[in-house]
């Protein structure tokens, strides 16, 4: 078809070839790119030799050529020694991760530009087309169906991956490209945070010894996530749909021509899972002419679906509830609900205790910031008594008329990824005081049915702001024109959507934004980032950097870095410092270096921008910029519109380059200290993030900056002192502790 040849591979035991033997020649019958063929140990051949109409149609490879089974077995048996404790491991543990193995694997022995799998228990109700005729792109078929272990695995392999479409990837058969799969298997290779070499030992070793026994891995959603995020334009894709209960339904042995032309109305293929046999009240239902006639496939499965308890269920784009089918739970919660979690998770029930304390430190230092604990410590307090008790404290502030503290107002762009939204407001509500912020989620012209989930969940969620956008504004303009709708007296909090928020996180960005009215924006901390606001920690899975967050984000003696711009991931801006700023500039649309813009015309109004490092935020990263494939000449259009506003260029002038983050991360290396006393001058400082770092540090530290331009200098940060020429320096270059130039 097409003119494209390749070889379909079924992966099979011998004993489950002979179960389906005589359906096998309607299977080769029906797809026609080339030899299908058998991939098991010994035996197969002997069973398909005994089908004359299967000669010459199929071949044999045995699977020991590929990877051998015992290899990945002992492995298996390694990392589960400790559950197993001396019992043997069920070879059927080992197969469902070996067979997908196999599957991958054999691209590297593959000579064509495809190679398609099929499940051996599936067959085609029709001619199988794995090819778009207008553009001749190969179809990625998709289902719907979640399993959460097969997300957690593929976060691990793959860091920063992670669902991408509501539909599943995981059908009973796919076409790979050859040249993508090998490249997976190339970048799953190079992960070196997981133990052993070969993709197939990363991902064992990548999966949780308790959640090996739970299917915890899919080569079917890792490759259409590989390609959804990598390779997009290389396929398309197509709803497919296959029988998959149709053992229950047909048997093998009397299943039919007439029935598979009747079943090819509405479905793809069938399949006969192992276990699955017509029950006495099944018989003769969908195997009937006389039902054949009067309904089609489709409405008999909904109908029978309906008596279902448990188990698949097909369904179909157009069905209501399509999005909360055949969804698993585990690590990560697929639900089309948002659920809060317990705000005390990760914290001690005496946590309020902690905040209290702080408040009455700091309610003759800082009214605002007292406030803020008593606030605080009177979410966190369990006890009815004592909350009470905070209240009054709180309460006495307010009343005195000194305490001036907006709430915050979270502005979240929604633009597809239904998921990642969940887990934020879901992470919102959990860990954020309700009497501290006010919820504004602008959909942005989503779709992937994000839009009509928020829509509904807006409904039932009068607390939030949820404004419906049909067209994509981009970045900056949907963020300007959701506070259009912000009334007074609240600060602005723009939140990625691809975020989480742990426990404590806005509370100590509001702290650093009131500890001073110099301070105009705050950002926080996160996994993915630039030097500047990188916090370098890995983990497993998402709940984990929440759990983290939440040890992080505890009182510390010095936690903010005065910095000269901030990332637009989670910024928190001073309401009076966004009504001078006017918001994002539209000339960024759609978005890249409006963050960056944003901080400069904040600098410029004469205000202060600082990281909080007691302030983690979950960050997943570039959900929708990974898709395009104008990235970098956004980024270099965007830039010069930044030099000819500002004058220079921000990119390279007012960020940490890599020598600098080498240069400081060897003052501990030469024995530097927190308190040490010591003098540095920095000769091409930029706008002074290396020295901002370093004040940050070594508080004690007399840090001085040259920079000759004086574009660049108009923005060097408060905290240290930037001369023009080494010559205005306060001593000779000599007398200075240390002098660094030259770091690029």
């Amino acid at each position: 078809m097409n003119g494209i040849s390749f070889r379909t591979l079924i992966v099979i035991t011998p004993k489950d070839a002979e179960r389906l033997l005589g359906l096998y020649p309607r299977l080769v019958e029906n797809i026609k790119y080339g030899p299908v063929c058998f991939v098991s140990g010994e035996g197969v051949g002997q069973v398909l030799d005994r089908v004359p109409e299967l000669q010459g149609k199929v071949e044999w490879i045995n699977e020991s050529d590929i990877i051998p089974f015992d290899d990945v077995h002992a492995l298996i048996k390694k990392r589960m020694e400790h559950i197993l404790a001396g019992r043997e491991l069920p070879r059927g543990v080992t197969g469902w991760y070996y067979q997908q193995f196999l599957k991958m694997q054999y691209a590297f022995m593959c000579e064509d530009e495809y190679y398609m799998v099929w499940d051996g228990d599936t067959i085609p109700c029709k001619v199988v087309n794995m090819f778009q005729e207008e553009s001749g792109k190969p179809y990625l078929d998709m289902k719907h169906e979640y399993h959460a272990e097969y997300f957690e695995t593929m976060g691990r392999i793959l860091p920063g991956f992670g669902k991408v479409i509501e539909r599943s990837f995981v059908s009973e058969h796919m076409l790979f490209r050859t040249d993508i799969m090998r490249s997976l298997i190339q970048d799953i290779e190079k992960n070196e945070a997981i133990p052993g070499t070969k993709f197939w030992e990363k991902i064992i070793n990548a999966i949780p010894e308790e959640k090996i026994q739970d299917s915890s891995f899919s080569e079917f959603e890792t490759y259409g996530t590989y390609v959804a995020l990598r390779f997009q334009s290389v396929y398309k894709l197509r709803e497919w749909h296959s029988f998959r209960q149709g053992g229950n339904f047909f048997s093998i042995d009397t299943i039919s021509d007439r029935d598979f032309t009747w079943l090819s109305k509405d479905f793809d293929a069938i399949s006969f899972e192992k276990g699955h046999e017509v029950r006495e009240d099944n018989a003769n239902l969908f195997d009937n002419p006389y039902y054949q006639e009067k309904l089609t496939p489709k409405q008999m499965l909904q109908a029978a679906q309906m008596e279902y308890k448990e188990g698949y269920k097909e369904v179909w784009a157009d069905d209501p509830n399509a999005a909360k089918a055949n969804t698993t739970s585990g690590g990560f919660s697929m639900s089309a609900d948002v659920v809060p979690e317990d705000r005390l998770k990760y914290l001690d029930k005496n946590t309020y205790m902690i905040y209290e304390k702080l408040g009455d430190d700091l309610k003759d230092k800082n009214i605002n910031q007292a406030f803020l604990c008593y606030e605080n410590a009177e979410y966190l307090c369990d006890d009815t008594a004592e909350k009470e008790r905070i209240t009054r404290k709180k309460d006495g502030l307010k009343e005195s008329g000194n305490v001036a503290v907006n709430k915050a107002a979270i502005i979240i762009l929604s633009y597809n990824n239904t998921y990642y939204l969940q887990r934020c407001i879901e992470s919102i509500y959990t860990n954020c005081n309700p009497e501290t912020y006010m919820l504004v989620v602008f959909e942005n012209g989503s779709k992937d049915g994000t839009r009509e989930w928020l829509a509904q969940w807006g409904n039932d969620h009068d607390e939030a702001l949820v404004i419906l956008n049909e067209e994509n504004l981009g970045f900056s303009v949907g963020n300007n024109v959701a506070c259009d709708y912000l009334p007074e007296g609240y600060d602005v909090f723009y939140l990625n959507n691809d975020t989480r928020v742990p426990a404590n996180a806005l509370f100590w960005m509001r702290m650093a934004l009131y500890s001073s009215e110099e301070i105009g924006a705050v950002g926080a901390v996160q996994n993915y980032s630039e030097g500047d606001q990188l916090l370098n920690v890995r983990f497993d899975a998402p709940e984990q950097y929440v759990e983290f967050g939440a040890s992080n984000n505890v009182p510390m003696d010095n936690p903010m870095e005065e910095q000269s711009k901030l990332c637009g991931f989670a910024m928190l801006v001073r309401r009076e410092a966004y009504e001078k700023s006017g918001g994002f500039d539209p000339r960024f649309t759609p978005g890249y270096l409006e963050d960056d813009d944003l901080s400069l015309k904040i600098r410029d109004d004469g205000y202060k921008l600082v990281v909080c490092h007691n302030s983690y935020i979950y960050h997943v990263g570039s959900q929708s910029f990974i898709k395009r494939h104008d990235v970098r000449q956004l980024f270099e259009e965007h830039r010069k519109i930044l030099i000819s506003k500002w004058g220079f260029d921000a990119t390279r002038y007012a960020v940490l380059s890599e020598n600098e983050l080498k240069y400081i991360n060897e003052l501990e290396e030469k024995g530097y200290k927190k308190d040490d006393h010591f003098s540095i001058v920095h000769i091409g400082c930029g706008c002074g993030n290396m020295l901002g770092r370093i004040h940050f540090m070594y508080p004690n530290a007399d840090v001085y900056g040259v920079e000759e331009n004086d574009d660049v200098r108009r923005f060097a940060i408060s905290c240290i002192k930037v001369v023009k020429s080494v010559e205005q320096l306060p001593m000779e270059l000599g007398k200075f502790d240390l002098v660094a130039q030259n770091l690029g």
